[in-house]
């Protein structure tokens, strides 16, 4: 039986390692931390009333995905699946400050230039300005993509909303969803087929309406009651007597030449095939002494997560819908997002509330791709007394309470700080990354996948894990 291993055991690695057995391999998984999941990580707060697990991670997957769907059905997961409370999300703008997201969109490019959460968000000049895509023509942009140029999501959205559409509407979304600058984010890397759909409708905005009525009804994201760590959980389980995973065991190198995995206890391994689901940086550190490989991938400034468990009647009624996405351009808020967990999963809420009437789940994120590389910016590096203090005054501005309110009801709060797990989205590091990916390829034994080879979100992990090639049974 041919014998596959599969390096970290992350959503990427266990998904490869369960779709590698199903085709009849024998799966050996080797993960250097103590525990399985990656960016996929539940955080438990041990209270007094009982405990209270919400994910500190991925909290949810893109439900267009087949991919997933499919997993999730194998698993017997599929009917377990929750939506997202509908009334959305809000804005925090420079000037003028919290508004309504709006309703029609894609990564914060609408649909309807005219809405009035648009012109809310813009103002009637901004918005006039963005109505223009509705009537200026496509031609310099059909040309371009004739040429085969690439082709941003800022200079594209500058051109056709304006720049102030771009700093208010689509900035706060790439910047807080993807942790990417849009000026350095590839339009078909987040919206595959919405370039190609405007050129054809002379409009982006009616591409965005047309792709978002095509799309599967209900809503765009869906979780697990409990949170998406429970999928985790159950890959494990469909492994466990099916796979050898190894905790705690680092890989320190791959030989194509021979064909075998070596661990940090000088342990080798043969192998048919070598699945490498790690962060890309960690890839090219495998690869480099075997390959032609001579850039360095390199890592972001990461990100901090700030988890607040807050006792706060201003929050019953949910005052920023689901949560808030904020514009890089605002100075007095220095998280970059924050959601209202309780207000967003109704499994949060009844786990929160079966504890304290006016208990909530309040979730900040702290880091930019944009921030300078010194730490001086809040995020990963940050320090934790630095990040609470931060947390509590970001969380009183953007829903709304007073200050002396939250800090009288904070319950507890944790910090999780991820870096590797997320990618860092520059034309030079998009470059080094494809570079690690073809030399792995002409190994004609290494596949590579993960976030960082795959791009961000589960639906993108599952969708690339499905097309890897299992030699030399599928």
């Amino acid at each position: 039986m041919p014998h596959v291993v599969v390096i970290g055991a992350g959503i990427a690695g266990l998904t490869a390692a369960y779709r590698a057995v199903n085709a009849g391999h024998h799966v050996t998984v080797l993960e250097a931390a103590s525990t399985a999941g990656g960016a996929i990580a539940p955080a438990t707060f041990k209270l007094p009333e009982g405990p209270l697990t919400v994910d500190a991670g991925a909290e949810a997957y893109a439900s267009r995905s087949t991919q997933m769907t499919q997993l999730l059905y194998e698993l017997g997961l599929a009917n377990q699946t929750v939506t997202p409370n509908p009334d959305g999300s809000w804005l925090y703008l420079p000037q003028t400050g919290a508004v309504p997201a709006p309703k029609l969109g894609m990564w914060g490019i609408p649909g309807d230039p005219t809405a009035a959460e648009v012109v809310q968000a813009l103002g009637t000049q901004a918005a006039g300005r963005a109505a223009a895509d509705l009537t200026t023509p496509m031609t310099t942009w059909a040309q371009r993509r004739a040429q085969g140029q690439p082709i941003t999501v800022g200079e594209l959205v500058a051109d056709r909303f304006g720049p102030v559409a771009l700093e208010r509407l689509v900035a706060p979304v790439v910047a807080g969803v993807h942790s990417a600058d849009p000026h350095e984010l590839d339009i078909d890397k987040i919206a595959p087929g919405l370039l190609d759909k405007a050129i054809q409708r002379d409009s982006v905005a009616r591409a965005v309406t047309d792709m978002r009525a095509a799309a599967p009804p209900g809503a765009a994201v869906k979780t697990l009651p409990g949170g998406m760590h429970r999928l985790i959980e159950a890959l494990l389980d469909a492994l466990s007597d099916r796979a050898e995973i190894r905790f705690e065991t680092r890989v320190t190198a791959l030989d194509p030449a021979t064909r075998t995995v070596t661990t940090q206890t000088g342990q080798r391994l043969s192998a048919n095939q070598v699945i490498l689901a790690v962060d890309a940086p960690s890839a090219y550190d495998l690869l480099s002494s075997s390959t032609q490989l001579t850039q360095r991938p390199t890592y972001g400034t990461g990100v901090a997560i700030v988890l607040l468990i807050v006792d706060a009647p201003g929050l019953d009624v949910h005052p920023r819908g689901t949560g808030m996405l904020v514009s890089p351009a605002v100075t007095d808020v220095r998280a970059k997002a924050a959601t209202h967990v309780t207000a967003k999963w109704q499994w949060a809420a009844q786990a929160a509330t079966s504890l304290a009437k006016h208990r909530h789940i309040i979730r900040l994120s702290y880091g930019r791709i944009t921030d300078p590389t010194d730490g001086s910016a809040p995020g990963h590096d940050t320090a934790d007394a630095d990040l609470l203090a931060m947390a509590a005054t970001d969380a009183s501005a953007i829903f709304g309470l007073e200050h002396q309110e939250l800090n009288a009801g904070l319950i507890a709060s944790k910090i999780i700080r991820w870096r590797r797990a997320m990618p860092l989205i520059t034309p030079e590091n998009t470059s080094r990354i494809r570079a690690v990916q073809e030399a792995a390829r002409a190994t004609n034994w290494i596949q590579v996948t993960g976030a960082w080879f795959a791009g961000t979100g589960l639906a993108a992990i599952s969708q690339h894990v499905t097309g890897l090639p299992l030699n030399p049974l599928q």
